[in-house]
């Protein structure tokens, strides 16, 4: 039983490394073949690299929900003040932060740069400012929207910004970051998929008599068949490991230009490229593309060559 065993992995192994010698045998055609298989690979990966950072950024700037209430010019600075005092003992609110018109009018001429401008101003032209912020349970948009219907009512308040809404906008573009990848991963796969079976149905086609001699002389479909499938894993595997390498200096060449944006924002985030266990996972997904492409398409067409 043991020596069976040691046989039957034995083949295997010889049929496996047969199965590589063969692809240097013809090194032009395998190599076109595989560039297109690595092309195919390196834009589902390049895809999800891209979903995978908006997402990191989405996280990243995921703060609490903020509301912004801007007051009427009409009302005193103590009655803003009063006012936000009595926000603060509202359930729905955490925390409660008062601007004065003076306070935003220094703020503005300090980061905005508009020093001299607003020297020639007569008068003060913005609004007192509260900033809400509410409480843990009343995070989510919905619910922040009802607590901004609510203070819209008071008569103090002349406009509530709810500053989510750029949130929302971000989780769109991560929405459609992470649909385009899923779409482009199974066009992409699914060409691989085709480009591996049709090139092992040429092999087949060309090694016609060579299957038909083997048929004669007693040889199973299953025995035949079993070189192209390490042909196929072969093909998947090996263009894996070129869109890998593609894969990474993608990810260099886009981390200066994403570095130069991140600091527009004054960020320091970097673009994070495959790890790996998304490394392996790609190589396992093409070299099983391969196996599978190689069972339907060359099993098939073994099934149609008879002996003479």
């Amino acid at each position: 039983m043991a020596r069976k065993q040691t046989g039957f992995f034995a083949i295997h192994k010889q049929q496996c490394f047969e199965a590589l010698n063969d692809l240097f045998k013809r090194p032009l055609g395998n190599i076109l073949t595989l560039a297109v298989l690595a092309f195919a690979l390196t834009l589902p990966s390049t895809f999800y690299l891209l979903a995978k950072n908006v997402t990191l950024v989405a996280q990243a700037w995921q703060n609490p929900t903020q509301l912004t209430l801007y007051l009427d010019n009409n009302a005193s600075e103590q009655a803003g003040a009063d006012f936000s005092e009595q926000l603060q003992s509202w359930p729905e609110i955490e925390a409660v932060t008062y601007i004065s018109p003076d306070k935003g009018l220094e703020d503005f001429r300090e980061h905005a740069g508009f020093e001299q401008a607003l020297s020639l101003l007569d008068e003060n032209p913005l609004p007192a400012v509260i900033i809400v912020r509410p409480a843990p349970d009343w995070q989510n948009n919905e619910q922040a929207a009802q607590l901004a219907t609510k203070i819209r009512t008071e008569p103090t308040v002349d406009e509530v910004r709810l500053d989510s809404d750029w949130l929302q906008r971000l989780a769109a573009i991560q929405d459609l970051s992470v649909t385009l990848a899923l779409l482009m991963s199974g066009l992409m796969l699914f060409a691989v998929f085709l480009i591996v079976g049709n090139t092992l149905r040429l092999q087949v086609l060309n090694q016609k008599d060579r299957i038909q001699v083997m048929k004669m002389v007693g040889a199973t479909d299953s025995f035949i068949l079993r070189p192209y499938l390490y042909v196929g894993v072969w093909y998947g595997l090996i263009g894996a490991v070129i869109a890998w390498v593609l894969t990474i200096i993608v990810t260099i060449l886009l981390d200066g230009a994403v570095e130069k944006l991140a600091m527009l924002y004054d960020s320091n985030f970097r673009l994070v490229g495959l790890s790996w266990d998304e490394s392996l996972i790609l190589m396992m997904t093409a070299a099983f593309l391969g196996l599978l492409a190689a069972r339907f398409s060359a099993g098939r067409h073994l099934k149609e060559i008879e002996p003479i």
